[in-house]
């Protein structure tokens, strides 16, 4: 059975680490909580180790380092997750996947990665997080670890001691656009002016015209009078109320736009759409 996720606490002496065996887009975390320590790689290269250390992928053996005297452990979470858990097709999980496929390209040098003091807090509240959804399972679980990893990298790709260059990642104006659309969807019978939209999501008049072209392939007013057509198209079909009723129902404000906008789209007036599949035009 392919194994999706998993996350274990663990206190470490020594132990080997190494994905060889795994399926390809299986990949581990080892996020390092307290005490100090190396990885032996098995190119023989040792690096060592600290709370805020994080592992990509480590192949080799990790070793607790007394320190001096001191207990010899580390505390570490172990993470294994698969790419199957984000969906190309998911603005947010692609985006997801072209960090984590940045992060897999750098850890084919270096697999070790030193997180700032703020990181390092983050990365922690994370991993309580993880293990308390893992371990009580509630609900929607799964979910939250999706999101949760989700989040785990954008902690990673905003860390100051992150230096990779990261180019091309652009926010995704989805969330918002997405917005604008229910709120036309869910209102489209009413007046609407572009103000109203703007004030839904939150984006300047020109910056809201260029990403709604881009994200629905439709101008706003195209987008709006397509809703209320085909609404209009559907009350012509499946009730006897008057043209004129229709219209006003569908949020055009006066019958001649109606009929403009109408014909436009389906190439006859109302009364003709419907007489067209063999109803009696009421108006």
């Amino acid at each position: 059975m392919r194994l999706l996720f998993f996350i274990r606490a663990l206190d470490i002496t020594t132990r080997a680490f190494s994905l060889d065996g795994t399926e390809p887009g299986a990949h581990e975390l080892v996020f390092c909580r307290e005490g100090q320590g190396y990885l032996r790689t098995p190119e023989s290269r040792t690096v060592a180790l600290g709370p805020g250390s994080l592992l990509f992928n480590p192949r080799g053996r990790l070793v607790a380092d007394p320190g001096g005297g001191g207990a010899r452990r580390l505390a570490v979470v172990r993470i294994f997750f698969a790419e199957e858990l984000f969906s190309p097709s998911v603005n947010m999980d692609r985006e997801a996947l072209y960090v984590l496929g940045i992060v897999k390209l750098h850890a084919r040098k270096q697999n070790h990665i030193s997180l700032s003091r703020v990181g390092r807090e983050r990365m922690n509240t994370l991993m309580d997080a993880m293990l308390w959804e893992y371990q009580n399972r509630y609900r929607g679980y799964s979910w939250a670890l999706r999101l949760k990893l989700i989040e785990l990298l954008i902690t990673l790709m905003r860390d100051t001691q992150f230096s990779i260059a990261i180019r091309g990642l652009k926010p995704w104006s989805g969330s918002r656009i997405q917005d604008a659309v229910l709120y036309l969807n869910a209102d489209y019978m009413n007046p609407i002016s572009v103000q109203d939209v703007l004030e839904s999501c939150g984006l300047s008049r020109s910056h809201f015209h260029a990403l709604f072209k881009e994200e629905t392939g439709r101008t706003f007013v195209d987008y709006l009078s397509t809703l209320r057509c085909n609404r209009a198209a559907e009350l012509l079909l499946t009730t006897d109320r008057t043209v004129l009723d229709i219209a006003g129902d569908c949020g055009f404000n006066n019958l001649s736009h109606f009929y403009h906008v109408f014909r436009r789209k389906y190439g006859s007036s109302p009364a003709r759409y419907r007489r067209a599949h063999g109803l009696e035009d009421s108006s």
